[in-house]
């Protein structure tokens, strides 16, 4: 489904992305931990070309792409291939729930209006929402503005969802409705990618998790190989630190 190969990604002389090499499988929910400056919020955004990535190849539900001589239509077809879930929302404030979530539908996949508002509202009624559809996100609470944002992003049907942080910017009480949205999510056999510092959450919801600092997979394993039986000193210190925090 998704396959990176050699990621690298250079800021001027800054190495941010080291030889990344990932493969997730069609359906697998994998989630990436790591330290702040990690690299894995800026991996997450090269696999859609949010960030350009300096060289490797990302292929995508087939789609293979050399990164360095990637065309506009390469970058267009990956990009319509994910759908992306960010940590501040990135919803257009002037238009509503409704509307955020059809843009996309309508801009994108070129879908005609009422077709658009069908498949818009059935998805707004799944991350419970259906009430909210005049709304703009200024009248919603950030756990509200981030289910818009998922919808928007599942409207779209894309082949693999990517989740970069999508709680950091929640108030604490407002964490467990978003995870909630996502686990039902990952309950319909979406594939998905998840940046996240909720260790409980990954641990439940992951098929895998890949461990990052300074640019590089330390470690990689199923939920229960890392947190109970963690290969790499770096990794345990990590866990262990964070586990406390949680």
């Amino acid at each position: 489904m998704i396959k990176l190969e050699n990621i690298h990604k250079y800021y001027d002389s800054h190495h941010v992305l080291k030889g990344i090499n990932i493969g997730v499988d069609k359906g697998e929910v994998v989630s990436i931990l790591g330290p702040s400056g990690s690299g894995k919020s800026t991996l997450l955004r090269c696999i859609n070309f949010l960030e350009q990535p300096t060289s490797g190849i990302v292929e995508i539900g087939g789609k293979r792409v050399n990164v360095e001589s990637a065309s506009k239509s390469d970058v267009f077809a990956l990009r319509t291939s994910t759908g992306m879930v960010f940590q501040q929302y990135n919803l257009f404030k002037n238009l509503t729930v409704l509307q955020n979530v059809m843009i996309g539908l309508t801009s994108v996949k070129q879908l005609k209006k009422d077709e658009a508002k069908k498949r818009s509202l059935e998805i707004l009624e799944r991350v419970g929402l259906s009430d909210k559809l005049s709304h703009y996100p200024a009248q919603l609470s950030g756990g509200q503005q981030q289910r818009v944002g998922i919808a928007r992003a599942l409207a779209l049907n894309p082949e693999v969802l990517l989740f970069d942080e999508p709680t950091s910017s929640l108030d604490p009480e407002l964490v467990d409705e978003v995870l909630a949205t996502i686990r039902a999510v990952a309950d319909t056999g979406k594939t998905m990618f998840i940046v996240t510092h909720e260790l409980n959450f990954a641990r439940e919801i992951s098929d895998r998790i890949i461990f990052m600092e300074d640019g590089v997979i330390i470690e990689e394993g199923t939920p229960e190989q890392l947190f109970t039986d963690p290969k790499m000193e770096r990794t345990k210190q990590f866990l262990s630190k964070a586990t406390r925090n949680n």
